[in-house]
Formats: structure tokens, sequence, C-alpha cells
């Protein structure tokens, strides 16, 4: 017996919705990789090569590869909830599918994960980094919720987490008060405004910033 023709045309319009969506994945994947080359310099002036590191708000892991590859680090976990925040983004280009983006990332980095040089982490960043001993690591880059509570949150953790003398870096460097992102800005000027914190790195055109914890660095 042959299938209703509703049951075909179905099927017909989701194989269209697939390829247009895997087009439009490649293109928006073509345009990031520009965008994450644009950070090399930035992350060579500012992030000490072979250490531990780690990625905050993984997304899609399209910045992680150029990551390590750049600070060469011995370890770099990746942590971002995926799929437990929800089955699909609300923003960005491309594939939206939490679950897809992080099948690729494991995907990508299966020779680095079976070898312990990338350890992928889902779940809330404080919750993550909270099971971390303090002082594990030497730098972590930030990119996550850019929302101002939450990201205090996160640097209210890290300041154990990252070693004394190592550094906290990100993206979204939004000092216009009335830009959404502008929390990250916030957050991290409260910081540095306690003794022995610096801000040695902050661009508004490339949106990178760097703090670097009071101690030895």
């Amino acid at each position: 017996m042959s299938e209703p023709r509703s049951t075909h045309a179905a099927r017909g319009v989701s194989r269209v919705r697939r390829v247009l969506a895997h087009a439009e994945e490649l293109v928006a994947e073509r345009r990031d990789r520009g965008a994450c080359e644009a950070r090399v310099p930035f992350l060579r002036e500012v992030i000490p090569p072979a250490g531990v590191g780690a990625e905050i708000g993984v997304f899609k892991g399209r910045f992680s590869p150029v990551l390590l590859r750049e600070t060469r680090a011995v370890q770099l976990h990746l942590i971002d909830p995926w799929y437990l925040l929800t089955p699909e983004w609300h923003w960005g280009r491309g594939d939206r599918s939490t679950v897809n983006a992080l099948r690729r990332i494991l995907g990508r980095f299966r020779p680095e994960i079976e070898a312990g040089t990338v350890v992928v982490h889902i779940g809330d960043d404080r919750e993550v980094l909270a099971r971390f001993p303090d002082a594990t690591f030497d730098w972590v880059y930030l990119d996550s919720s850019h929302a101002y509570e939450h990201t205090r949150q996160e640097l209210a953790i890290l300041r154990r987490k990252v070693k004394p003398g190592g550094l906290i870096a990100g993206d979204d460097w939004r000092p216009a008060p009335a830009h959404p992102h502008h929390g990250v800005f916030r957050a991290v000027q409260e910081l540095v405004s306690e003794p022995g914190w610096a801000l040695i790195h902050a661009d508004e055109q490339t949106l990178q910033w760097a703090v670097r914890l009071p101690g030895p660095g």
C-alpha cells in the first residue's frame, strides 16, 4: 500500500527544510570562523601558553579549536548547558539544535577527548565550576549569558578556581549602559575595583577583555 499523499508531501517538506538548514549552517560557520580568527592577536597577547584553561559558554564550539590551537593548552575544559538549557537556541544563525551542536563538538574533538586534552562538561557553568578544586585554571575565557547577575556570580566563583596571578578573559566588552550585554562590563568593573585586581586588556572594537588575579603572574 502506498503512503498517503499528505505524508509523502510532509516528508518532502521536511527534507527541504533539513537541506536549507544545513546550507544556512555552513554559511554561518564560515562567517563565524572569520570572527573567531580575528581574536587570535588577543589570545596571543594575553593567554599564557601550555596551561590549563576553560571556555565557559561554548555554543557551537566554533571558537574552541582556535582556543586550543593558540593557547596550546595541556587541558581545555569546555563548559556549556547545551540541551539542559533548551532544545534549540533562540539566537544565532544556522542550525539552532543544542543536541546537534554538542554532537558536532564531540565528533570534532574526539581524539583530544579520548586523550584527555579536551574535557566536555554539560551543565550550568556555576555548578560545574564549583566542583573544581580551587586554583585549577591558569586562565578562563568567559562567553556565556552576558547578564550582569550571572556574570557576577561566575566571577565570584572564578576568583577561587583560577590560580593566583592567573587570567579571566572574555567577550562582549560593552561600556554603553543601554546595550543588552552591558552586564559583563559592569560586573568586571566591580571586580577590578578591588585591591590587587588588574584590567590588563579592554577593547570596544574587538569586544575582548582580560583581568589578572592578584598574586604572582
